[in-house]
Formats: C-alpha cells, structure tokens, sequence
C-alpha cells in the first residue's frame, strides 16, 4: 500500500468517525464549491483532499461501509488512477446518477449534505429520486477532520475597463432592474462570482486561472450589497453598490421580503432555506444575468479577436519549435517530455503584454495520455515525446481583452491507417459543425450531431460535450450554452462565443481532438453560422485527405488561408515559412 493510498483511507475512516458522532449514516460530497465553480479554491477542493482526484467534476457517497465515486466520461481513465478501487466503488456519474446509489444504499437513513455546495435543482432532484433517504443539511462536512486547511482566498479584484467591457456597471444594473419588473420579483439574488464580476466590471484572482472574485450579491430596485472580504477591494465598488462581509450574506436573505429571485440552477440550496426563514417568497427561474453575459458586446468581441491574434503567434511559434525540436531532440537522446512541451507553449503566450495566465491547466498528452481528456503533466515522470506517438495539446490563455481556448492534434510521422480513418472522421465533423447554418434560436443540442455523425457511422461516439460558452476574460467554461447531446434550453444568437470540439479517445493507445473557439455571427437574416476566432494550423498529416469532399476541403483551404493571411506577418522569418507550409492549399500537398 502507497503511503497516498495510506492517507486517504485514513482520511476516509474519518471522515466515518465524524459521521458516527453526528449520528448521521452517510454523506453525498461533490466538487462545486459555495459558488458552483468548476475549478474550487484549494480551501474548498474536498474531495481531491478526501480521494486525491484532481479533476473538476465528481459526486461521491460515503456511508459506514461503502465508498462510491462517480465521474463522468472525461474523467474514467483518470479516476481509476488517482482513486483507490480498495476503498472506493467507482461508477459513471450520468450512467448511474448519485440518487440512485442514494436510494439503493440508503433506504431510511440519515445523508448528510452541505447545502451551501449543492445547487438548488441538485438538491430537489436528489430529494425526489432518493426515496426513503433523510437528507440533512450539514455545511462543510469536513470541517472538523479537515486540519492543515488552507485558507479562503483574499485577492485583490481590479476593474475591467469600459472600452474592453462594451457597457457601464450602472447600464448593467438598470438592465437587471428592469428583468425585476419582468419577472414579477422584489430582488435578485446573485450567487455566480463570474455574474457578479461581469456586473460590476471587475475581474479578480482567487482562483487560478479563474479571474473572478469569490463573492454574493443581491439587487433589489433600489439598492445593491455586495458581499465579498473588504480585503479584496483594491478599486472602490461601483457606484450606489454597499458591501457587506460574506458572512452576512444568509442572515440578509432571511431579512429579505416579498418575491426574491434566482437562478435555481446554480444557487445554493441554502438560499431557498434561508429564504423560508423569513418573511419572503423564493421565485426560482432562469439565470437572466448568465444569458445576457453571453451575448457578448462589440467591444468584448473585438477584444476576443486581439486575444486570438497575440494567442495564434504563439501557437504558431510553439508549433515551429515543436517540429524542429522534437527531430533534433530525439536524435541526440535529449528528448522533450510533456511538462517541457507545455512549458514552453506557456513562455510563448507570456510574450504577449496583454497575456495573464493560463485559462485552464494545459493538456499536453503523447500516446496514450491522450485518451484521457483533461490529462495535465506533471512536472516530474511526464510522458515522452516521441516521433512515433501522437501529442494532443489543449491549451489557452487567459488575456486582458479576451480567453482563448484551443486543441490542435500533432502527427510527427505516418500513422496507422485505423488511426487515419478515426482522425478523419473527427475532422469531418468538426468541418460539419463548423460551417453549418442554421436559424436564430436554435438550440444547441440541436447541432450536436452534425459533429458525431461521422463517427457514428463507424460505430464510435466521445463521451463528452461538443462545446460550450467561453468568457471574456472569465470562466473558459462559461454558461449556459452547451453543444452535446443532452437537451440545452438556451438559444443561440449572434455575439455568442463557443467552442467545437469533437474528438475520439482510444484508451492506453491515443486520442485525438480538434477544437476552435468560434463568433457566432448572422449570416442572412434570421440566420446564423460560426465564425472562427481561433487561428491556429490544423496538422493535416493525420487525416485521409482523399476521403474529403470537395466541400471539406474547400473549408480547410479557406480556413488555412486566413490564418496563413492574418498570421504569418506576425511571425519571425523561419516560423512565418512553418506557417506558409502548414497552411498550404490541399491540392498543393498532393503534388
């Protein structure tokens, strides 16, 4: 036994004594944080303290004499990993949904879960599938077993100015006043940081890569709080709006009166509990604040297209260097490893002045690291780069105008023709989707399967969504849009930023995937299409290019002259002629 297998089942057989002396039988635990991040702060991470899984999204369930994990298909490969199979049942988060294990296992018993961790729609449906299991409230289950804590995170927030942000944070509150009067309600209750950050025209740094302040807010007709540490106030709060300290933010719900709205799908179910207390009336609804922040202004967008210029240069720098090194290296037995190959795409973006830091950890991944989909080396034992593995790189970079998010698949020689003919289907789809059109409105699991169809006609599928909202500079998985096959009530309109990402994953062997961020813009009236902000040379090396249409190769050649056109002026003399090369007409390549 490993002395980290050691440590968790000494923290998970604490976790049970805990439970015992609260005369509970159980505990559902799950990655999301107060605030429903994706990425916690470390203070928060519990079940990477509990587990040692390092990835985004996991539920769990821990009661005298079990201990199940659940993940989704991104995370399988990697759970078995990190997550001891001699203490934890592992099973696939939408296959086999926590409910039911709540339900099967936990018949008449008393499960403990933080309401503050668990949104309110999480809740409700738990409560409803998990027949004849007592859920209890019990904030920060691992309060009292949780020592060398570390501490809530305190940074300073700084402002994001009006010429990249498109609107004032006073036009913005009069706008969520006015979805007040629509919606019937007295307040808005605001539990989203990257809400609020976009509200007040802020951005802050408690958690990295995330530039958002932890933080609450509530909005009422005529005034507004702010809770968040007064620690981080380095710029003043915007005009009319009082803070209060995060403490105070459940004590002033229950002081609040008449109609008070949120967004049931990411607010804590405390609200609704705090709510009850007093003397007003939940109204549970859409997140107004989520879908107007995805409409990006036309300053914002400008600001996108900045960030994927200075973010292609260095894409096409590391790309330069990756073809040129990896031959020199690997010839002199001095080969690159993953963390190095990560590392330096890292040194490339952080020439730009406008760069900040990285928008997500990225993935680097050779061979069979690839199969798993948010793989990140590490800086010692990474995976070698070698001629005769594939690299897949997902990687982007959270700049002062703009977040940039993109995957680019590398072949240094010939490849299997089994491989060959999966990659190609991966980029027939991406192409699909990516030159589709289609009306103003449309949902966009509705597009989903233009992107899988030529997988599925191999009898293959990925096990993950196919796109999503990104933020200006703020969350690179923002919401609400989702491109997948699950249903996505959210229509899409012009100044929408997404991703289209389709892949395949071939576990212990290889995985590819293909990714663009992407504008949507209105193409004729009442219709919509993509346009690419990415800019960023496709390896076509891997692709059956004669299995193409003349379409499909009329879109790569199109799309590779614009980035040929916008980016090779920007480039040094040898890294411009890698471009030239890379981006070369199909036609050409077959000569």
């Amino acid at each position: 036994m490993t002395a980290s297998t050691n440590i968790h089942a000494e923290r998970l057989a604490a976790l049970r004594a805990e439970l015992a002396r609260q005369g509970l039988d159980g505990v559902i635990l799950t990655t999301s944080d107060a605030f429903q991040n994706e990425e916690a702060p470390e203070h928060d991470r519990i079940i990477h303290w509990l587990t040692g899984f390092s990835g985004s999204l996991a539920h769990a369930l821990v009661t005298g004499d079990e201990a199940i994990f659940l993940v989704d298909g991104r995370y399988t490969i990697q759970a078995a990993r990190q997550v001891d199979g001699g203490l934890w049942q592992h099973g696939h988060l939408h296959d086999s949904p926590l409910a039911q294990w709540v339900a099967s296992r936990a018949g008449g018993k008393r499960i403990a879960y933080d309401p503050m961790t668990w949104a309110v729609n999480q809740a409700e449906g738990l409560r409803s599938r998990a027949k004849g299991a007592e859920l209890v409230p019990l904030v920060d289950p691992l309060a009292a077993i949780w020592h060398d804590r570390p501490p809530m995170p305190k940074a300073p927030i700084r402002a994001m100015p009006l010429s990249e942000a498109g609107r004032s944070s006073a036009d913005k509150l009069d706008w969520l006043r006015g979805q007040l009067a629509r919606l019937g309600a007295d307040a808005w209750v605001e539990t989203r940081p990257d809400n609020i950050a976009w509200l007040f025209n802020c951005r802050g740094g408690d958690v990295a890569m995330n530039p958002l302040p932890l933080s609450f807010a509530i909005i009422q007709p005529q005034s507004t709080i702010w809770f968040i540490d007064p620690d981080k106030l380095a710029i003043p709060a915007p005009e009319g709006v009082c803070t209060q300290e995060i403490a105070d933010f459940l004590p002033q719900l229950s002081a609040l009166t008449g109609n008070v709205a949120f967004d049931a799908a990411f607010a804590p179910d405390a609200v609704p509990v705090a709510l009850g207390q007093g003397a007003a009336s939940p109204l549970p609804g859409p997140g107004v604040i989520t879908l107007e922040k995805a409409r990006k202004t036309p300053e914002e967008l400008a600001g996108f297209r900045r960030a994927h210029l200075e973010d292609a240069v260095a894409m096409a720098k590391f790309g330069h260097w990756l073809e040129g090194e990896l031959a020199l290296r690997s010839a002199t037995n001095q080969p690159i490893d993953e963390w190095e190959a990560s590392e330096t795409l890292a040194r490339f973006r952080a020439a730009s002045p406008r760069y900040q830091e990285p928008s997500f950890a990225t993935i680097a991944a050779s061979g069979g690291n690839a199969a798993l989909c948010h793989y990140a080396p590490a800086p010692t034992d990474s995976a070698i780069l070698s001629p005769d593995r594939i690299l897949l790189c997902d990687s982007g970079g959270q700049y002062d105008c703009g977040t940039t998010d993109v995957t680019r698949t590398y072949a240094f020689a010939p490849v299997p023709d089994d491989m060959r003919r999966i990659a190609t289907a991966v980029l027939k789809g991406f192409i699909a989707l990516s030159s589709a059109q289609f009306p103003v409105g449309t949902f966009p699991h509705q597009l989903d399967a233009l992107a899988r169809a030529p997988l599925w006609a191999l009898g293959l599928d990925y096990d993950h969504g196919t796109g999503h909202d990104v933020g200006h500079n703020l969350l690179v998985h923002e919401h609400p849009h989702r491109l997948g096959k699950a249903a996505n009530p959210f229509g899409l309109v012009a100044g929408n930023v997404m991703t289209i990402e389709p892949g395949y994953y071939e576990e212990g062997r290889w995985g590819i995937r293909i990714e663009n961020q992407v504008e949507l813009i209105e193409v004729s009236p009442g219709f919509l299409g993509f346009k690419p902000l990415t800019l960023v040379p496709i390896d076509l090396s891997l692709f059956d290019l004669a299995a193409l249409s003349t379409q499909e190769q009329v879109w790569i050649d199109a799309y590779h002259a614009e980035v040929r056109n916008r980016i090779a002026p920007l480039l040094g003399p040898e890294a411009s002629e890698w471009l030239i090369h890379q981006t070369a007409a199909i036609v050409e390549r077959n000569l």
